[in-house]
């Protein structure tokens, strides 16, 4: 089942998301304070559901989290009335927050997931070749024979000498050995960003070699001798990364800001995004980092939804009671979601906030 696609259902759907990191305070404490103050919201009918539905999200904290985890987010609705239940750990941070809604609040994943994508480091010294993939801030030195398209390539296109070559003979055969490798392993996993590191002339030579697909992803190179510990040079590699992940982001904003001014295929505000998401026209979701909560309605029945709130007992568009409260934040990133539409979450860009937080690119 699809996190953008689950089916509603009168029952609460907890959203919960949880840092994890040392000095932040106690997640426990934090979720029990949080689902305390939810709770008392909401009608005692639902009560039951609720309850149950932050049990098994705190069964999994205490059962299932890793040692390496740094943030955590869990989805969760009880199972007597339509149950659905996804936990997801990271070794980058999460907020503290909680939502109840009839459809998951994926706002905080999607933020995450804009500024961690996967990238590739090929980290080279004198005396080896490694390739590591680096996802949400997590180093995993991947066993790429464990992946079942390319296990089904060893021994019969590659060797398995390939993925951790050890070599002192720095000729061109090997250097293009290694680049003939990383290609593979790039449109293989569908990364799109890459990092060299390492002994800067193994690098300088690398870099020299890269055939121009490869140099069109590559974003930084960074010194590293062969001695300092992977981890260390994975978070270098993650520092350069976060920062050119900024700039990227600022470059989208001043294209969207450009198209506002010039009424050239962009539109801001909460009402005109969700329009264009429902006809499909948007190219990028743009949503500020400090966008101010909103609250909003949809009707079941005919599809209107506005940006209100209060919310009217019957639709004034076909007048059946029908009408349900939603977060209209929520609902940009579910449709987003089910179309695989880029999100682009902004930070610092005062046109966006202006016009509320809120922006797309459309398609041309």
């Amino acid at each position: 089942m699809h996190y953008t696609s689950v089916e509603e259902t009168a029952a609460p759907f907890v959203s919960c998301y949880l840092t994890l990191e040392p000095g932040k305070g106690s997640y426990d404490a934090v979720l029990e304070e949080r689902a305390s103050a939810v709770r008392s919201t909401l009608e005692k009918t639902v009560h039951a559901d609720f309850d149950a539905a932050i049990h098994e999200i705190k069964t999994y904290l205490t059962e299932k989290l890793r040692p390496d985890a740094k943030g955590v987010a869990v989805f969760s609705r009880h199972m007597r009335a339509g149950g659905f239940f996804l936990p997801m750990q990271f070794a980058a941070p999460l907020p503290n927050w909680m939502a109840v809604y009839d459809v998951p609040n994926l706002f905080h994943l999607m933020a995450l997931k804009d500024t961690y994508h996967r990238y590739i480091v090929l980290l080279a010294t004198g005396a080896w070749v490694r390739i590591l993939e680096v996802n949400l801030g997590a180093a995993t030195i991947q066993a790429w024979t464990e992946r079942p398209a390319l296990r089904e390539r060893v021994g019969r296109e590659w060797t398995k000498e390939h993925y951790a070559s050890h070599s002192r003979d720095r000729t061109s055969r090997f250097l293009k050995e290694q680049i003939d490798l990383l290609r593979h392993l790039m449109a293989e996993g569908k990364h799109t960003h890459l990092i060299l590191a390492g002994d800067p002339k193994v690098t300088g030579e690398l870099r020299g070699a890269l055939p121009h697909a490869l140099v069109s992803k590559l974003i930084d190179t960074i010194p590293a001798a062969s001695r300092d510990a992977q981890d260390d040079v994975v978070t270098a590699t993650l520092s350069a990364f976060v920062e050119w992940e900024e700039q990227d982001s600022q470059a989208i904003a001043a294209r969207w800001v450009k198209g506002i001014r010039t009424q050239a295929r962009a539109v801001a505000g909460v009402a005109a995004s969700l329009e264009a998401l429902r006809e499909r026209r948007v190219d990028t979701l743009l949503l500020a980092q400090d966008a101010p909560p909103k609250r909003g309605w949809i009707c079941a029945a005919c599809s209107a939804i506005r940006i209100e709130r209060e919310v009217p007992e019957v639709c004034p568009e076909c007048g059946k009671k029908t009408v349900r409260l939603i977060d209209p934040m929520a609902e940009l990133v579910r449709l987003a979601g089910q179309q695989d539409c880029p999100i682009e979450v902004v930070a610092h860009c005062d046109p966006l906030m202006a016009l509320g937080g809120v922006g797309c690119l459309l398609r041309y």
